[in-house]
């Protein structure tokens, strides 16, 4: 019995320390709420295409990444921190990046574990720039012309 409960209260503790942390999300949304928001497709335009980034992976990275962190990507920059502005791990669940490549590979077919550490970017436009060449550095080569730049 005393083994059920202590396995119960340690599951609980688990899951508080590996769930996002409310709070600071809240309070990363709030200090983004006095920039404008933009669309994925504004986000394209305005940030990515000037840097050959392809249109796919900008809109992916805008949902996926908004999906994970439940912050308003909208109101992002690519000049965003991950952990110093947005207090990426924070606002996560522990295991984003795990999904990040699922995700990957239901997307574009791409397999990114191992070659892709997202640990690595500091901020949001790194990411997005590293993340479009990691997936045209493994995607086949016949896929490069099937994706739209």
């Amino acid at each position: 019995m005393w083994h059920r409960v202590k396995n119960l209260f340690i599951s609980l503790n688990s899951y508080a320390v590996l769930s996002p942390d409310l709070k600071v999300r809240q309070q990363v949304n709030k200090a983004l709420r006095d920039r404008p928001e933009l669309s994925a497709e504004d986000w394209f335009h305005r940030f990515y295409q000037a840097y050959g980034v392809a249109h796919p992976v900008v809109i992916f990275a805008y949902s996926q990444l908004q999906h994970y962190s439940g912050l308003q990507f909208g109101r992002v920059l690519p000049t965003d921190r991950f952990h110093e502005d947005l207090r990426w791990s924070d606002v996560c669940w522990f295991d984003w990046n795990l999904q990040l490549y699922d995700d990957c590979w239901q997307e574009f077919g791409v397999d990114l574990r191992g070659c892709f550490d997202e640990l690595q970017w500091i901020t949001v436009q790194d990411f997005v720039v590293g993340l479009n060449q990691a997936i045209y550095q493994t995607i086949p080569a016949r896929s490069h012309l099937e994706m739209e730049i």
